[in-house]
């Protein structure tokens, strides 16, 4: 999804400087939030990733006005808003869609995961706001949700560390046959949902000398990579995946007996016993 950047509301702006307690002696050049953007990733450790790309890139100043991380370990038993934010200034002035923008210009970065998200969207122009006065029991039940939400992605992040380990293997096996794929027929593959029917299937044939069987196979019968080469230009997904390469290997191997092993349909088995002169019928 294509992050998009906004400017702040006009009456918001003048609330923030005039109305907010705020001892601004600059009021529109001290406030830093008059552009920004946002990004909002799955997982905690994801926030990184974008921190890191923000303090690495050439061509602008940045400084870290908020990290959540560093506040949880100064206030270890405090549960409140949680996100990184920096605030980001061209060192040169920029011309961005006819528009010039002068060096210095501030724009606010905010980085949080869905879950911090979320509870920001809920709490944000309700407690967290002088205009609203909030009762002891909002602030406990804020505190317990954030709370909560912290827990929860802990234990995303321990699920995602266990599915990853789960797979590693059949990761290796299509990060393989992806290689051999763009090699021999010279189109880049798209692993989707089918190349894990696939692999589940026909991880066991991934065995020593499989990658050399197969690029054996379609150098000795070149009319395959021609097959596969005009089904992925007629938009067939099947033929995009990695592992549709096992599947022939299979087929070349035991013909018609191939049908045990196949995950999906006869029809869509079809093509492939066609190409070796065979059919489910």
């Amino acid at each position: 999804m294509r992050v998009e950047p906004r400017l702040k509301d006009t009456r918001k702006l003048i609330e923030k400087a005039f109305y907010r307690r705020k001892a601004y002696a600059d009021p529109y050049g001290e406030i830093t939030d008059k552009v920004g953007i946002r990004f909002v990733v799955l997982l905690g450790r994801n926030i990184r990733h974008i921190a890191t790309a923000i303090e690495e890139t050439e061509g602008w100043t940045w400084s870290k006005d908020r990290d959540y991380e560093e506040e949880q370990k100064e206030n270890p038993v405090t549960f409140d808003y949680a996100a990184v934010h920096y605030v980001v200034r061209p060192r040169n002035d920029l011309e961005v869609n006819g528009f010039r923008i002068p060096a210095g210009t501030p724009c606010e970065v905010q980085i949080k995961t869905l879950l911090q998200h979320a509870y920001s969207e809920l709490t944000h122009d309700t407690i967290y706001k002088p205009q609203m006065q909030a009762t002891p029991a909002m602030q406990r039940n804020a505190a317990k949700s954030m709370a909560l939400l912290e827990a929860t992605n802990d234990y995303f992040e321990k699920v995602f560390d266990q599915v990853r380990e789960a797979t590693k293997a059949v990761r290796v096996i299509t990060a393989a046959l992806s290689m051999i794929y763009t090699r021999e027929i010279g189109l880049d593959p798209h692993p989707s949902v089918l190349e894990g029917l696939l692999l589940e299937a026909y991880e066991g044939l991934a065995e020593e000398d499989y990658e050399s069987d197969i690029a054996t196979m379609l150098r000795e019968k070149t009319y395959l990579v021609d097959n596969i080469r005009d089904r992925v230009a007629r938009q067939n997904p099947l033929f995009a995946q990695p592992s549709i390469l096992l599947a022939y290997l299979d087929v070349e191997k035991r013909g018609r007996a191939a049908l045990n092993r196949w995950p999906l349909t006869e029809a869509e088995m079809e093509p492939l016993l066609n190409d070796f002169g065979e059919s489910v019928h």
